[in-house]
């Protein structure tokens, strides 16, 4: 990732910080506040040399670790062929979002009734806006990442939205986590 990926207006537009790279090793990222929360937004390598993909991320803190574990990605063949070995999903009783989305959790109950319908929305917005990633709750955090950089003027203004996501995500994993006095 060049240094133009990421800019300070982008930044900005978000009320985050641009962090330009600390050497010629580091890449620049965002960071900053957000909804009163720890918020990055960064690229990353995996693999290496003809193998490797580029990553483009955002993650959110918790505060404070919870047992709460979700995970949120399109429904596709990937999720058919996880099914038919075993992966299982909820759904919510919402046709259009159980067809567009695949959902598991350590705790289908309470995420059934954290899903209302302006997070559903929200992820529904972000699908047709074209995401292609995963969101993950677990733990401290709640991270997205999907492929590619920052250079895509689309994906910049689309984690806009997905950063949104992911603090709204942030809330149910501290909502779980204070149910289960594990907060």
């Amino acid at each position: 990732m060049c240094s133009s990926d990421l800019k300070p207006k982008r930044a900005a537009s978000l009320g985050l910080d641009f962090l330009p790279p600390e050497n010629w090793l580091s890449r620049p990222s965002v960071a900053g506040t957000l909804r009163g929360r720890t918020v990055q937004i960064f690229n990353y390598v995996t693999g290496g040399g003809k193998s490797s993909t580029t990553w483009s991320a955002v993650k959110a803190e918790l505060s404070a670790p919870g047992l709460l574990t979700v995970a949120l990605k399109r429904q596709g063949f990937a999720t058919k062929v996880a099914e038919l070995f075993g992966a299982h999903e909820i759904t919510v009783d919402d046709a259009e979002f159980d067809r567009a989305w695949f959902v598991q959790t350590n705790q289908p109950e309470f995420l059934r009734a954290a899903l209302i319908p302006e997070l559903r929305a929200k992820l529904m917005a972000v699908l047709r806006a074209g995401m292609s990633g995963e969101f993950q709750l677990k733990g401290r955090e709640v991270k997205y990442a999907e492929t590619g950089t920052f250079a895509d003027l689309k994906r910049a203004e689309r984690f806009a939205l997905v950063a949104e996501i992911v603090c709204d995500l942030a809330e149910v994993g501290e909502v779980a986590a204070e149910r289960r006095g594990t907060a």
